[in-house]
């Protein structure tokens, strides 16, 4: 055994495959639609493994339709993500229940409303959040696909740039610019797992300008808006009393919503995502870019 020598390089970093979730037991929420205005109750229910995220919204006193949360599903990108399913029945602002869930890593859930739209509770994901953890995640049998990315992809229109490009963890980098001197310039760039989603962008609000709130309305848009549930600038100063949670709260939210479009992949992406004054059509197309050859992209196991 003298001619036997002991290496003392370091071991190599392992990898496991993770195994699929869902949560422990429903989970209610009630609240106003951000932009019908409209009472909403929404119901988050366990669902086995394979499901992905799957809308059931109430359309008859006894009767449900099934949306799928897939971006070959999205309608409509104005001021939020619509989806909707072959026959019409459609859901909208649902990027910030589809942020949560991606941000926390569940896989599996279906998701009860009796209103087309997502109650927007405070403009942001937290409440969403605290709920599922505190009622509990639980592990599946199966494991958890997820897409690696392979080739850079990028969709560019005008000023605004979406891109994702490969790396061997999820991030997340977002850029904007507002001709607000309160907004301005902003970026911020994370590492996307369920503590960083937590503690950076879960308590992120939505927000809008004053002098747009007229021209919304008239469209039947922000009709559920108000200073509880969203920012909301004028001249440059913040109509919140208590102000802002972050002073980039701003880039905050546009990862939050960022999260909840990508989500629309149907399977966590390992990849570098990157988002420049980009919006929730810049988003989808992205996706599309990226689905439309398999080139692109890779099926992986591991996490």
């Amino acid at each position: 055994n003298d001619n036997l020598s002991i290496s003392s390089s370091p071991l190599p970093k392992l990898s496991y495959a993770k195994k699929q979730s869902t949560i422990y037991k429903p989970i209610s929420f009630k609240g106003v639609g951000l932009h019908s205005g409209k009472k909403v109750e929404m119901i988050l229910h366990p669902a086995v493994e394979n499901t992905g995220y799957v809308f059931k919204v109430k359309n008859g006193p006894n009767s449900f339709v099934d949306i799928i949360a897939d971006y070959k599903n999205v309608t409509r990108t104005r001021l939020c993500t619509t989806i909707s399913n072959d026959s019409g029945h459609e859901i909208s602002t649902t990027e910030h229940i589809l942020s949560a869930l991606y941000g926390l890593n569940i896989d599996n859930i279906i998701i009860e409303l009796t209103a087309s739209e997502i109650p927007v509770m405070d403009g942001s994901s937290i409440e969403f959040v605290n709920s599922i953890v505190n009622n509990g995640i639980v592990e599946q049998e199966n494991f958890k696909k997820v897409i690696k990315i392979n080739k850079s992809v990028e969709i560019k229109e005008g000023n605004k740039i979406a891109r994702i490009s490969p790396h061997n963890e999820t991030i997340i980098t977002c850029e904007i610019e507002f001709d607000s001197n309160l907004i301005g310039h902003q970026t911020i760039s994370l590492v996307l797992n369920p503590d960083i989603y937590k503690s950076q962008i879960s308590n992120a609000r939505t927000f809008g300008f004053l002098e747009d709130v007229n021209d919304l309305r008239k469209n039947n848009l922000a009709l559920g808006g108000s200073l509880d549930n969203a920012i909301v600038i004028s001249n440059n100063k913040i109509l919140n009393k208590d102000g802002l949670r972050y002073n980039d709260e701003f880039v905050r939210h546009k990862a939050l919503d960022l999260i909840g479009d990508i989500s629309l992949a149907q399977y966590k992406i390992v990849g570098s995502i990157y988002s420049f004054r980009a919006g929730h059509d810049l988003n989808n197309k992205l996706l599309h870019k990226v689905f439309s050859s398999r080139d692109n992209w890779e099926f992986s196991y591991i996490s």
